[in-house]
């Protein structure tokens, strides 16, 4: 691959764009200008555990039971791609077997929040998994196009109510909540997501396009916390549930829920806050004109500093994907590219 060939893709704004590019410009510009992504299927067995639960968060309850066709399709999917050969270092296979005790994991979690956190029947949920984009139409940030997928839109149905909550859900394989839920208040996704939630509403005809209508009506957000649980389902479990006489399943979740109860509020957590800011704040603008000066950039990749705390060399315990391009002098960069990176090819889905 020719580097100097490698076009930059159109700027826009999610969220997590805000907290990449303030941490590590050069990890946002091969991440969100360049799309630059490992070749292969790299295994992540979090992030899979983390989407499977979500599948579960999104469906709720009543309808959980569509989760587990959607993983078997994914790990068909899997399986048709080993059998076509594609699978060369064995992370295919690995992937497709995983799904199965991912999916177990997953539904535990589910099942668990949904005990401990019940919907209230006044919270009626009008929009799940939301996909929107909109551009900024007026001021200094005018043309800049934000998106993101909310996952849930709910409406409080109770008499002269009618306010609107934006709901998340969060997973995380630390020890702590505190990585979800520490100044959650003025995160770049709360305040983002009430924009795009407001000019969801307005342009759905949701408020009879009355934007102040949605801005007095759109109260607050829930952010749901939930730790991984560290137990995974084994030989133990089938003896369980001999003894208990249930399903594997069952005798499973009753280990998880033991897990979840040495854990008490450590481990399950929902928070509400109220919105009692400007829906362009005074931080949010200066995070998002920085942004802006960040997307007017050339296409030149020395430009983009790297992270000088380092901090993000290894988020999340975990190394940065980009790491050997930023150690390596450009002159390496094609062989990096013939065989560890590629540039992603364009895609629908909307980034959170």
């Amino acid at each position: 691959m020719k580097i100097e060939e490698i076009q930059m893709k159109p700027f826009v704004c999610h969220q997590s764009s805000i907290s990449c590019g303030h941490g590590c410009e050069r990890c946002w510009f091969f991440a969100e200008r360049w799309g630059v992504e490992l070749r292969g299927i790299k295994v992540k067995e979090g992030a899979t555990l983390g989407n499977i639960y979500h599948k579960f968060q999104a469906l709720g309850p009543e309808k959980q039971d569509l989760v587990k066709p959607w993983v078997s399709k994914m790990q068909l999917e899997l399986m048709a791609r080993v059998e076509k050969g594609e699978d060369l270092d064995g992370q295919i296979l690995r992937l497709a077997n995983l799904l199965t005790t991912l999916y177990n994991k997953a539904e535990a979690m589910a099942r668990l929040f949904w005990e401990r956190y019940p919907t209230p029947s006044y919270l009626k949920t009008i929009g799940t998994e939301i996909k929107h984009s909109m551009t900024i139409p007026s001021g200094p940030l005018a043309g800049m196009i934000l998106e993101g997928t909310i996952d849930k839109i709910l409406e409080d149905t109770r008499k002269d109510c009618g306010d609107i909550w934006i709901r998340d859900h969060k997973s995380t394989g630390l020890k702590t909540l505190d990585v979800i839920f520490a100044g959650f208040p003025w995160s770049p996704q709360a305040r983002i997501y009430r924009i795009l939630a407001l000019d969801y509403m307005v342009k759905n005809d949701w408020v009879g396009q009355d934007p102040k209508w949605a801005l007095a009506h759109v109260k607050g957000f829930i952010l749901d916390g939930i730790m991984k649980p560290g137990i995974k389902l084994c030989g133990k479990d089938d003896k369980n549930s001999k003894l208990w006489n249930c399903s594997v399943e069952e005798a499973y979740l009753r280990r998880v829920k033991e897990w979840y109860a040495e854990k008490d509020t450590a481990a399950i957590k929902s928070q509400a806050i109220m919105f009692n800011e400007p829906l362009y704040s005074a931080e949010l603008v200066r995070e998002l004109m920085f942004m802006q000066r960040l997307g007017k950039r050339p296409n030149v990749p020395s430009i983009y500093s790297r992270d000088p705390s380092r901090f993000h060399c290894f988020l999340y315990d975990s190394p940065c994907i980009y790491h050997d391009l930023c150690a390596a002098p450009m002159s390496r960069w094609p062989e990096l590219f013939d065989t560890k990176y590629k540039i992603k090819e364009e895609e629908n889905d909307t980034k959170k």
